[in-house]
């Protein structure tokens, strides 16, 4: 719940909030917000990777996703207040998808992507960090339904709470949005604790060099000393407060560079539509693939003991100062101990992973 603080009276005032039909959302609208900002919302059992949304006039879930373990997650979302069974409806859900085998998932995945030839397995590996992708029949063992509503909708809340006592894995989520001065805010009540870091603290954030869409983007940032973002994608750069740490990750790799935020300004080349912070290395400036070492998504757990979703240019959660550091005092070893053939083997291993082999 949020309140309006009077300091001088020493008081709190409750908000107004709403729900998505006070707003005249449509589900579909609230399924989009949730489905496109799962990996920095969702924490209970780590992140997730949406596989599918529903299709108009079709009796589906409305989104589905799998965590790290292969498990699938399906969830049903009510914009308002719901009349009927939305707990039955979403076990025949789970029912039916919960009986899908990998190839059906895989296909499920690939409509969803508009492609018809994408491993599910390497990209359920790459976005979770997995040196060594699931097996087929590790995908789907376990399912969790989630259904996300009004946080005052007391009636469905009773209902789910009645099937988790009789054994049924199943949760509620509830949000609300807020109008303050104008401008609508959402909250969504993430478990167990809603931990994340605050983002005005000084803090370590993993940054893609976007090499998906061109391989000579990471030698530009570390040659000119800033990281950058294009597109849709320009935004993320205002995640950074001054002094922040930049932790450089490149597909198929991870972490092969850090520096650190030295301004608060966001810089823009309108030419290609591209925004950028400027950074002060603190690890060699690299110009090659043969001079690169690197902090691998295993490693990158072992020294932080977090799990990290990899699929955005922002990766998922964001480091503690003192995480950041230790990761930054890690691979400044492994530069001042680099020799050419051991990261040569190691690069060949990182184009192994990139391309799910």
């Amino acid at each position: 719940m949020l309140y309006k603080f009077d300091k001088e009276n020493k008081s709190l005032e409750m908000l107004k909030f709403y729900d998505f039909s006070d707003l005249k959302g449509k589900e579909k609208d609230l399924e989009n917000l949730l489905a496109s900002n799962l990996g920095e919302i969702y924490t209970e059992n780590g992140l997730l990777m949406p596989i599918f949304q529903e299709r108009q006039w079709q009796a589906e879930p409305d989104l589905c996703a799998l965590d790290k373990e292969g498990n699938l997650i399906i969830f049903e979302l009510k914009r308002g207040f719901v009349q009927g069974d939305t707990t039955i409806q979403v076990m025949r859900y789970a029912q039916e998808f919960g009986q899908k085998n990998y190839s059906e998932l895989s296909a499920i995945y690939n409509k969803y992507i508009n492609a018809y030839d994408v491993d599910l397995k390497a990209i359920h590996a790459q976005n979770f960090g997995l040196e060594i992708p699931l097996k087929e029949s590790q995908f789907n063992k376990k399912q969790l339904l989630v259904i996300v509503g009004n946080s005052t909708d007391t009636e469905l809340m009773n209902a789910v709470n009645y099937w988790k006592s009789k054994g049924i894995n199943m949760d509620y989520l509830p949000y609300r949005f807020y109008e303050i001065n104008g401008e609508l805010y959402f909250e969504f009540f993430a478990k167990p604790y809603d931990y994340h870091i605050n983002p005005k603290d000084k803090k370590g954030i993993i940054f893609d060099t976007n090499a998906t869409y061109d391989s000579k983007s990471v030698w530009d940032m570390f040659n000119y000393h800033k990281i950058s973002a294009y597109g849709d994608a320009s935004n993320f750069v205002s995640r950074f407060n001054k002094n922040d740490y930049v932790l450089y990750y490149q597909i198929g790799y991870g972490v092969i560079g850090a520096g650190q935020i030295i301004d608060s300004k966001i810089y823009e080349n309108k030419a290609s539509d591209e925004k950028y912070r400027k950074v002060k290395l603190l690890t060699p400036e690299i110009k090659s693939m043969d001079e690169i070492c690197y902090i691998s998504p295993s490693e990158l757990t072992e020294i932080t003991g977090k799990s990290f979703y990899y699929a955005s240019t922002v990766k998922s959660p964001y480091l503690s100062e003192e995480d950041a550091k230790a990761v930054i005092t890690e691979l400044k070893k492994k530069y001042e101990t680099w020799h050419g053939s051991d990261c040569l083997h190691r690069y060949r291993f990182g184009e192994s992973l990139a391309a799910g082999i």
